[in-house]
């Protein structure tokens, strides 16, 4: 398996570090690219996106204060029936991740996240898991007077499940992150931005990668909210590689939350454009997502 490095030292996310065939004007045309794309996300009114892989589940990025060691986690199984596709190999997507801050200082703490995420369809079976993606982020968070600023550094390898291997691609980053929370009447707003640069990959072209969240909860009940969220990425990649200049994807869900004695489960309807569904078939698909998550934290 091949593994290209970047080897410039000091690669951060924010630094819109390109390959160094392409011209000053070719970088500032993909940035505006990146940026016209998520400049509307953070403003739009509340929908729902999630995309898995490129996007996808993150640690959460802001936390109250607690002084000491292993002071937060969150736990979080979700499992959603897609529809609209048409191919056997795509059926359900399940994930199951842990969010934890192994060490509070108050003024910055430590985070480590996991996310597994698979594929399951019905080409050779009735449950016929397809393939299996990896992701763990290391973190530290600071808090400034609003809000807390990130450092990651995020790995993502894809694998077959019960297939053949022809390859394993995988890509390590390094990006910047801001989050923050807001109270806006009886609305809940938790909304998030990051930037990362890749550092090393193998069989992928993704060079930089941008998401924009925003999640918002508005009580109905004591133990019922409304749920409204808003996820969407976008990447510029190595044309030299697949030909591909930038892709884009993004998903919307609304839903409810009901609150338990020790976590939540929440029930939400959506519409995702997937980069990159396959780790082999690189093209986008669209389709509907009824996804049901369990969290405790």
């Amino acid at each position: 398996m091949r593994t290209r490095s970047r080897g410039r030292p000091g690669v951060v996310a924010v630094s819109a570090a390109f390959p160094s065939g392409l011209q000053p004007r070719r970088r500032t045309s993909r940035s505006s690219v990146a940026l016209l794309f998520l400049l509307p996300i953070l403003f739009v009114p509340a929908q729902s996106v999630t995309a898995q892989v490129i996007g996808g589940p993150r640690p959460a990025q802001t936390a109250e204060r607690e002084l000491g060691f292993l002071t937060r986690y969150h736990v979080h199984t979700q499992a959603a029936g897609l529809a609209g596709i048409g191919e056997e190999q795509f059926g359900w997507d399940t994930d199951l991740g842990v969010d934890m801050d192994v060490f509070d200082l108050l003024f910055a703490r430590g985070n480590v996240f996991f996310n597994l995420e698979t594929g399951v369809g019905g080409e050779r079976r009735a449950i016929d898991p397809t393939q299996t993606n990896y992701t763990m982020d290391l973190s530290v968070f600071t808090r400034l007077p609003r809000g807390e600023f990130g450092v990651t550094f995020h790995h993502i390898s894809r694998h077959r499940a019960d297939r053949e291997h022809p390859g394993s691609p995988s890509w390590n980053m390094l990006g910047l992150s801001y989050g923050d929370r807001l109270r806006f009447r009886t609305f809940d707003v938790e909304l998030m931005g990051r930037w990362l640069g890749t550092i090393t990959s193998s069989e992928v072209d993704y060079e930089q990668e941008a998401n924009a969240h925003l999640r918002v909860l508005r009580p109905l009940t004591g133990r019922i909210s409304l749920i409204a969220e808003l996820d969407g990425s976008a990447v510029l990649t190595d044309e030299s590689m697949f030909g591909r200049e930038y892709l884009y994807g993004g998903s919307a869900h609304l839903g409810l939350r009901f609150r338990g004695s020790a976590g939540a489960g929440e029930i939400l309807i959506g519409r995702e454009r997937r980069v990159d569904p396959d780790i082999f078939v690189r093209r986008p698909i669209r389709w509907t997502r009824w996804e049901f998550r369990f969290v405790v934290d």
